[in-house]
C-alpha cells in the first residue's frame, strides 16, 4: 500500500499496519515496529490538511504536500499530548500544584489528528486527560457543562487549557459491559431511552461527530480491499446503503458515538456518559445505529474467540435495540455503515470476524449473503 511505501522510505522500515481512518482528502495509517532504534508507533498522514508546525518527515513534490510521518505521541495536530503522556513531566506539573507521588499515565484511546483519551493514576485516584486540537478545548468545555446543566451525568471538568488539554473526574457507576450482564436487556435499553431524551434538551447550537453516511465510499471502497472475495456482496450492499443513507427528519442533540462501553449504570439509570465530546444536533438514528452497531460487532469478536456466552449477551442486547430503534430503511442502513466500519478494523486481525460482521451489514440491510 502508499502509505506503507511512503514510511519504508522515511525511515528505512515498513511496519506492520495496525488501523487505517480517512482524514481529510486521504487518511491516517498506523504502523507498528516492534524493535530495533525505531521502534514504536508511526503514522503516515495523506490528508493534506495543514498543520501548524511540523513533528517529522513531509513528503512533498512539485505539485506539493503528499504525506507527513510522524512518530507517537509526536502528532502534529495535538501538541499537548507529548506531556499527557510523559509521567516526568506530568509529575512536575503534579508537583507544583502540591501534589507528590508517581503518576501512571495509560493512553486509552488515541485518534490520530484528532483527539486522545489518557487515564492519570496518582494514589489510586483517576483522572481523564483529552488531549484536543487547541481550537477545540473551551468548546470540549462548553458542551460537557451544556450537558451537566440538564441533567445528563457527564463527567465533571477539573481542569482545562488553551493549549488543547480538558481534565474530568472518573465516571460513577458500574460500567455498562458489566450492567449488560446483569439487567435485562428491556431494561437497559429503557435507561439509555431515557438518556436520549435528556440529550435531546442540552442547550447547544455545535454540531455532533460528522455522520457515518458522510463516509459511505470510503467504508464501500476499503471493505472491498479487506475482503477482496467479497466484493460483489460489498456493491450489493452499496446499492441499499446509498438509497437509504440520506437524513429524513430534523436534527437534535444527540452523544454522537453512543454504545455501551461509553456508559456507567446505577440501579436501572445511567449515571455516566463519557465521551460527550461528540454530541450536538445530528441525526437521532446515528446514536441508534452506533448503539447497535458496536453490540453486533463485539459479539462477533466474542463469538469468534470462542466466548459464546459473552456473545449471546450482546447479540440479546443488539437484538432488543433493534427491535426498538431500527424500524425504518435510514436508521438500518446507517447500522450497515457501522457494521462495515467494524469489519475494515477486524480484518487485519480476524478475517473471520470481518466476514461475520460483513454478512450482518448484508442481513441488516435486507440481503442474503
Amino acid at each position: 500500500m502508499q502509505e506503507q511505501a511512503l514510511l519504508e522510505k522515511a525511515i528505512g522500515e515498513s511496519g506492520r499496519l495496525v488501523a487505517l481512518e480517512p482524514f481529510g482528502h486521504g487518511s491516517i495509517a498506523r504502523f507498528s515496529i516492534d524493535r530495533g532504534e525505531h521502534a514504536g508507533d508511526w503514522f503516515v498522514d495523506t490528508s493534506r490538511q495543514p498543520v501548524a508546525k511540523e513533528t517529522g518527515f513531509v513528503v512533498r513534490t512539485r505539485e506539493g504536500l503528499v504525506a507527513r510521518i510522524w512518530k507517537h505521541p509526536l502528532d502534529p495536530r495535538l501538541p499537548a499530548l507529548r506531556t499527557a503522556v510523559d509521567p516526568e513531566r506530568l509529575a512536575r506539573i503534579s508537583g507544583a500544584a502540591g501534589s507528590s507521588g508517581r503518576i501512571e499515565a495509560r493512553v486509552l484511546a488515541y485518534r490520530p489528528g484528532r483527539r486522545a483519551v489518557v487515564r492519570l493514576t496518582q494514589h489510586s485516584t483517576h483522572l481523564f486527560v483529552k488531549v484536543v486540537r487547541p481550537a477545540e478545548a473551551e468548546d470540549l468545555v462548553a458542551i460537557h457543562e451544556a450537558c451537566r446543566s440538564v441533567g445528563v451525568p457527564a463527567p465533571e471538568v477539573v481542569h482545562w487549557s488553551p493549549a488543547g488539554v480538558v481534565v474530568v473526574r472518573d465516571a460513577v457507576g458500574t460500567p455498562g459491559p458489566v450492567a449488560a450482564a446483569r439487567m435485562p436487556a428491556s431494561e437497559l435499553i429503557d435507561a439509555v431511552d431515557a438518556l436520549r431524551a435528556r440529550l435531546a434538551t442540552v442547550p447547544t447550537r455545535r454540531i455532533a461527530r460528522a455522520s457515518v453516511a458522510t463516509r459511505i465510499d470510503w467504508h464501500l471502497e476499503r471493505m472491498m480491499l479487506a475482503l477482496p472475495d467479497r466484493a460483489a456482496d460489498v456493491r450489493t450492499l452499496a446499492s441499499v446503503i446509498i438509497a437509504d443513507a440520506r437524513r429524513a427528519g430534523p436534527s437534535r442533540v444527540i452523544h454522537g458515538d453512543l454504545h455501551i462501553g461509553q456508559l456507567f449504570f446505577a440501579g436501572r439509570a445511567v449515571s455516566s456518559v463519557i465521551d460527550v465530546d461528540t454530541a450536538g444536533l445530528g441525526d437521532p438514528a446515528d446514536d441508534a445505529a452506533a448503539f447497535v452497531g458496536h453490540a453486533i460487532a463485539s459479539a462477533a469478536r466474542n463469538e469468534v474467540a470462542g466466548r459464546t456466552g459473552d456473545a449471546s449477551l450482546l447479540y440479546e442486547l443488539a437484538s432488543t435495540a433493534a427491535e426498538r430503534w431500527l424500524g425504518d430503511p435510514h436508521a438500518r442502513a446507517l447500522t450497515a455503515l457501522h457494521l462495515l466500519g467494524h469489519g475494515i478494523r477486524a480484518a487485519e486481525r480476524s478475517p473471520r470476524a470481518a466476514h461475520v460482521l460483513l454478512d450482518e451489514a448484508l442481513d441488516m440491510a435486507g440481503i442474503a449473503a
